[in-house]
């Protein structure tokens, strides 16, 4: 199979292998991007939104007690949940 070419000439089409996606089964290869960059944001919203989420809860957690322990304990247990879903998801294979 054969596409054309601005100058008349011909070249063979590529055909890309399909890209294994982050949530199973396989995603098509968006020409101009890294095969690996859904698992990339996957991860970094993962690192993300574990301690802010955690340390939200903890924020919220300090200011109805009057204590100031629960948002650094939220934000840490947050960052070692995260990487720990990071690493069921993604380190094991």
């Amino acid at each position: 199979m054969t596409a054309p070419r601005p100058g008349g000439a011909e070249e063979p089409a590529r055909r890309h292998a399909p890209i294994p996606s982050a949530h199973g089964g396989t995603e098509p290869e968006i020409e101009g991007m890294a095969a690996q960059t859904d698992i990339g944001n996957a991860v970094l919203a993962y690192l993300l939104a574990g301690p802010l989420g955690f340390g939200a809860l903890g924020w919220l957690l300090d200011w109805w007690l009057g204590t100031w322990f629960p948002l650094p304990v939220g934000v840490v247990l947050g960052m070692v949940l995260s990487m720990y879903v990071i690493w069921l998801r993604y380190g094991r294979s």
